[in-house]
């Protein structure tokens, strides 16, 4: 079978978890073996974030808007406790917060 090329690169943003193991599970199955793509992979993984201050968010956020889409994994927000678990620096903000704002995003509850 051949393989659907896709034009423009897709921002992916692996997350946290069984999030991870699910999503790689995903593109290995079911969209890698089907579309040719470009994929700007971001780790928004807790440990990464700490580890790079939480820029890696940022970038990721600035990547979705300047390919216009993005597929994001389910992230850790760290708690008191999450932050000893993983002897983190310090608190870090919700990921899904920092690339609304970047990009412009709302929240919504209802349809």
């Amino acid at each position: 079978m051949k393989k659907i090329d896709v034009q423009n690169p897709v921002v992916e943003l692996d997350g946290d978890e069984m999030a991870q193991v699910i999503w790689r599970n995903i593109k290995e199955n079911l969209i890698l073996p089907y579309l040719n793509l470009d994929i700007r992979y971001y780790d928004l993984g807790i440990q990464n974030r700490d580890l790079t201050n939480d820029q890696v968010t940022i970038d990721a956020a600035n990547a979705i808007l300047e390919h216009n889409v993005g597929i994001k994994c389910a992230t850790i927000t760290p708690d008191e406790e999450r932050v000893k678990e993983f002897g983190l620096k310090k608190m870090w903000r919700s990921p899904n917060g920092t690339i609304r704002n970047i990009v412009g995003g709302t929240v919504f509850r209802e349809p």
